[in-house]
């Protein structure tokens, strides 16, 4: 079986990296597009990276701030945006919604047409985006590792992504001091999407030996700096596991995830939750059922975790951010499968690469021992 990995040209990694976000966008281009999330607006950081941007006679402009997990109809506001101002660099700073729209407004500003013709497969992507600097503030998504922008589009009732191997960003900075401010409950929920992109990478059907090394590397950070931030949010050595973790997964993802992220965006558009909160609440039953029909399958997820049951585990982990493993605090119930099954099989992805295929009837299993 062949496969296919791409990765950012560079990652520089550690407290006060920040500073290298110029020195990089300098190197790509000569105006740059600054992208980011609305707690970031009006900030000293931001204040002290235009004036290094100018210093290094760079034009910026910082662009509306990004409010909500993205959507089609976003991406083409930025994308005009971009075009308009003739930028030739993309900085995102924020979460894995800035990254992401940013991702996509990147390729959508040198392309024709609108984000939904590529993402419903009626276009494909024929020109490389503008040159990206990606700094995230959250360990979560790993979008700042991937090729991929995962976008809503309410008109046609999906949650689906756009992908190109160039959209892979060409510089990323790994700074924990930008993630300290973060809350226990985000810092637990954006590190349980980090972890799903691991684990399921690493029992992926399609995982080679490099995507699966690196899943594990990703769960060993992870688990090392959680339950750390968790108990010491200031520690920036645990921020920086938790970064780095997130990262390997968005490397290691490329293989293909699981059965949490066949449901996951069905249960976001029917309820409009986060992400990385339908993640949370159905990665644990996703394990003990994979498990059960393939035992021995998270043995070495385990030994990364150092942990004998992987779900409890993280199930245990929740607890300890605040968050309680259930779809059910959401307002969903059993008499809701109908409804999260129609548009989960409008979405469709992943249900192969789980080491048991995803059939509507196994979704349906996972999803009752979420709501229950």
């Amino acid at each position: 079986m062949s496969s296919e990995i791409t990765s950012p040209a560079i990652i520089y990694s550690g407290a006060g990296s920040f500073s290298k976000t110029v020195s990089e966008a300098a190197r790509l281009g000569t105006s740059a597009a600054v992208v980011l999330g609305q707690h970031l607006q009006d900030t000293e950081v931001i204040a002290g990276l235009l004036d290094n941007l100018h210093t290094h006679d760079m034009k910026a402009v910082i662009c509306d701030p990004i409010t909500t997990e993205p959507t089609v109809e976003m991406v083409d506001s930025l994308a005009g945006t971009i075009k308009r101002m003739g930028v030739d660099v993309v900085i995102a700073v924020g979460g894995g919604s800035v990254m992401d729209t940013a991702k996509a407004a990147a390729v959508m500003a040198v392309n024709d047409g609108l984000t939904e013709d590529y993402q419903l497969k009626r276009r494909e992507i024929v020109n490389p985006p503008q040159a990206q600097v990606f700094v995230p503030t959250t360990a979560g998504t790993g979008s700042e590792a991937t090729r991929v922008s995962v976008l809503t589009n309410e008109r046609a009732g999906v949650k689906r992504s756009i992908s190109h191997p160039l959209m892979t960003p060409n510089a990323v900075i790994l700074d924990p001091q930008l993630t300290v401010s973060l809350s226990k409950y985000l810092t637990t929920l954006t590190a349980m999407d980090a972890f799903a992109h691991a684990i399921e990478s690493a029992v992926s059907r399609n995982a080679t030996s490099y995507t699966r090394h690196i899943a594990l590397a990703g769960i060993e950070q992870l688990s090392a700096g959680l339950p750390a931030c968790q108990s010491s949010p200031d520690d920036l050595n645990a921020r920086l596991m938790c970064l780095e973790g997130s990262c390997f997964a968005g490397l290691a993802m490329q293989s293909g995830l699981g059965a949490s992220h066949s449901l996951a965006p069905a249960v976001c558009i029917v309820t409009g939750i986060r992400h990385s909160e339908a993640v949370a609440a159905l990665l644990p039953h996703a394990i003990r059922l994979n498990e059960s029909h393939s035992h021995g399958t998270y043995d070495l997820v385990s030994r990364a975790m150092d942990c004998s049951d992987v779900a409890s585990r993280l199930e245990e982990l929740c607890r300890l951010g605040g968050f309680n493993v259930n779809l059910a605090q959401f307002g969903l119930c059993a008499s809701d499968w109908k409804k999260v099954c129609e548009v989960m099989n409008r979405y469709g992805s992943h249900r192969k690469t789980n080491p048991v295929e995803v059939t509507d009837a196994y979704a349906e299993e996972i999803f009752l021992a979420a709501v229950s």
